[in-house]
């Protein structure tokens, strides 16, 4: 996770240094460096996901598909892997998070929102020019996996909310986290909805104002009424020279009238033929119409009288600095005109994307009331301070056209303070007095909820820390910790449980030491047993072997055991000594010694077992036996070889259905000495299973019944039944479902003698 972040911020630090308008070499190496950082960020993030999924190879041809549209099919590959890249990151649970622990978890998430910070910064890679089908190809790239990475990391992010738990945290800073969500966080949200409720819907009101105030000259206009000296100040007529100035009281109250411009004959030509288009603004169908249109790169307030006839004519007033001035003055704000598109070009704001004629036709209006410093300080920043879409006609491609001028206000602290805070007279004085107010009373208030709230959380921590310690106290021996809380709750309960405890343990510690040493030797002797028992599943080629012993009490008398003889051959035991506890396990200890003392030699089957019995009569009493089953399975055949001495026959299912009992052997072991045994072979085909068992798994009891009777166990029948009903799963399984088999009918019933069970199954 730590590489694709810094693969992302690699991304997002080239593409906020490299690129410049001016230089080519920046820009393509911006291109590039950014574009590789995110897709290899983008595959690292893929693999991530694919660790823990089903269908890994469709998803991997499903991303190599993806990759090869956007490299080589141009903008319908990239629009094509677009399409595909959420497939992909949808249908899937995300499991691989949850193999992490709840600290790594809380980290991604952390990781995440940072990511998706760096990655809004490589968002200029869409801005930069690809001179050549590679460099486009890069660009796609880059382009692709950023989208990717994105819905990578969102999704990502709302897994781990949703699944977030702080267990790896202590109380203390948990519960701040608690409080910073509860308290801190929608205080917050409250005074940002209040900033932008008062931002947006004063300066949306403002904006809608200018556009009604140019809507109410453009009124004014179609009535007949001369708009020269308030406010325009550039007018003229066509057809016609320029006149005479209509009023003469001062420099700011006559407006100049000009020539006709050159362009006024085609806007005239076109005006006649395409304004009663419908749908267009300002477009009545009569031939006497008054608009806002774009022309000779300036905005006009053009009253038109007699179209598509021979005395067509026109009065129109330039909307120039001098009108949008007082414009200015009256709201209180700059003003911005700009023709809607691009983006942000300096100070001047472009929303989307507008034509190179357009831009040309109407580069855009700046101006304010006040004189506004280059360098200002804080307090006098000019922001932009909402904004509204105003239509005006426009010649494009010798056609009437509607576009959308932006009417964009900038505010400054002087504007607002003028507004809301100086006045004798203005009355949104009191209403910024009243609001200081209420916002006094809520921080008052939210200072004492704060304070409370740290009050209760210290008593909860207070209380839990006691009884931690309390509690790190007894584990460390000391019966006499006592916990002493105040509280009249939940917590002064505890506190009180807490020492009734304690005394209770002190006085249990005695019986307790007293079965301390007896129970200690038997968890050695415990020990010792599980040593001598395989400790994991040999791996072998071609074939499954596994195993599992159940002591019914402490320490039990069963045995299994593996030994691999080379790469070719491994040798199965199984055993189950007479009687129960130490004398059982102490010879069980000495089958296993005795059978891994002869299997060193190279013998048959036969021999080494009828050595293990000479050793066994020799070192135990007459009335000690064991039961044994011994095998050598040689993996490159499967011929399997065994002998049984006195053991439950193993049952062999063959792939026709048909169960084999394996019964060549002998006597049981440790009865008479100078035995001789016999061994038989058997060839496992693939698919086929050798199931050997003791006898605690045949003659388990049920609940329902008495011990000896034989209705009540569990029996071979139910065994061979079990076998054939999971076949088709792997030996661990087939072992897990005999185990569950017989858990299932003994419900309810002590296990009444130790359960061993070995597993053999070849691989179809």
């Amino acid at each position: 996770m730590w590489l694709i972040l810094a693969l992302c911020a690699l991304s997002g630090a080239v593409m906020v240094v490299l690129p410049d308008s001016e230089r080519a070499v920046r820009n393509t190496l911006a291109l590039v460096v950014s574009s590789l950082s995110l897709l290899a960020a983008w595959l690292l993030a893929a693999r991530f996901i694919l660790m823990d999924t089903s269908a890994r190879r469709f998803w991997l041809v499903w991303m190599a598909v993806c990759l090869l549209l956007v490299s080589f099919a141009q903008q319908a590959g990239f629009v094509l892997g677009i399409v595909f890249a959420p497939l992909f990151l949808l249908f899937r649970s995300y499991k691989t998070w949850r193999h992490l622990s709840p600290k790594r978890r809380a980290q991604g998430f952390g990781l995440g929102l940072v990511a998706l910070i760096l990655l809004v910064l490589s968002f200029r890679l869409n801005d930069l020019a690809a001179a050549s089908p590679v460099l486009t190809a890069i660009r796609n790239l880059g382009r692709w996996s950023l989208i990717c990475l994105m819905g990578f990391w969102s999704l990502s992010i709302f897994h781990l909310a949703i699944r977030m738990r702080l267990h790896f945290m202590r109380l203390r800073p948990k519960l701040a986290v608690s409080a910073f969500l509860i308290g801190v966080i929608p205080l917050v949200l409250v005074v940002l909805l209040g900033l932008m409720i008062f931002y947006t819907g004063l300066g949306g009101a403002r904006a809608t104002r200018a556009a009604n105030l140019l809507d109410g000259y453009q009124r004014l206009a179609s009535r007949g009424v001369d708009l020269s000296g308030a406010p325009f100040d550039t007018a003229f007529t066509w057809p016609g020279a320029a006149d005479a100035p209509v009023l003469e009281s001062g420099p700011q109250t006559h407006t100049t009238f000009i020539p006709a411009p050159e362009w006024m004959p085609e806007v005239a030509r076109i005006m006649t033929k395409d304004l009663v288009k419908p749908g267009l603004p300002n477009a009545p169908a009569f031939v006497d119409t008054t608009g806002w249109f774009v022309a000779g790169g300036d905005i006009w307030l053009m009253s038109w009288q007699g179209l598509g006839t021979e005395q067509a004519r026109v009065k129109a007033w330039l909307l120039g600095d001098y009108p949008l001035t007082q414009l200015s003055r009256i709201l209180k704000a700059g003003l911005d005109l700009s023709p809607t598109g691009s983006q942000r070009d300096g100070d001047q704001l472009v929303l989307g994307a507008p034509s190179e004629r357009l831009k040309a036709g109407f580069p855009g209006r700046q101006v304010h009331y006040r004189d506004v410093s280059d360098d200002p300080d804080f307090w006098s920043w000019y922001r932009y301070f909402g904004g509204t879409l105003f239509k005006v006609g426009w010649v494009d491609d010798r056609e009437l056209q509607s576009v959308n001028v932006f009417i964009n206000l900038r505010a400054g602290w002087p504007d607002l303070r003028e507004e809301f805070l100086e006045g004798e007279d203005n009355i949104n004085v009191a209403v910024v007095v009243a609001l200081g107010i209420m916002a006094g009373l809520f921080l008052i208030l939210e200072v004492f909820a704060i304070f409370f709230g740290v009050r209760i959380s210290e008593g909860f921590v207070g209380a839990v820390h006691a009884l931690h310690r309390g509690m790190r106290d007894l584990g460390g021996g000391n019966l006499d910790a006592r916990v002493d809380i105040p509280n009249e709750d939940e917590f002064g309960d505890l506190a009180h449980g807490f020492n009734d405890m304690t005394v209770a343990l002190r006085r249990g510690r005695d019986d307790a030491v007293a079965r301390e040493r007896l129970t200690r030797e038997l968890e050695t002797a415990r020990e010792i047993q599980e040593r001598l028992l395989p400790s994991e599943e040999p791996t072998l080629n071609g074939f499954e072997v596994t195993g599992a012993s159940v002591p019914s009490r402490e320490i039990g008398g069963d045995y299994f055991d593996f030994l691999l003889d080379g790469t070719e051959s491994i040798g199965v035991a199984i055993g189950d000594v007479s009687g129960k506890g130490m004398p059982a396990a102490l010879l069980m200890s000495n089958l296993q010694a005795s059978l891994h003392g002869q299997v060193i030699h190279q013998s048959t089957v036969a021999e080494v077992v009828s050595r293990v019995n000479d050793l066994i009569v020799a070192s135990t009493d007459s009335h000690m036996f064991a039961t044994f089953f011994y095998g050598t399975l040689d993996m490159s055949t499967g011929v399997f070889t065994s002998t049984n001495a006195g053991h439950n026959p193993p049952m062999l299912l063959r792939n026709s259905g048909e169960i084999e009992e394996l019964t060549t052997g002998g006597l049981l072991l440790g009865m008479m000495s100078d035995q001789t045994y016999r061994q038989d072979e058997i060839t496992l085909a693939p698919g086929e299973i050798i199931v050997l068992y003791t006898d605690g798994i045949t003659e388990a009891v049920g609940p329902s019944a008495e011990e000896d009777d034989p209705e009540a166990m569990f029996g071979e029948e139910a065994l061979a039944e079990v076998l054939q009903r999971n076949r088709h799963l792997p030996a661990i399984g087939i072992k897990e479902a005999i185990l569950t088999a017989v858990a299932e009918h003994t419900e309810g019933v002590a296990q009444s003698d130790d359960i061993t069970l070995v597993v053999i199954r070849r691989q179809g």
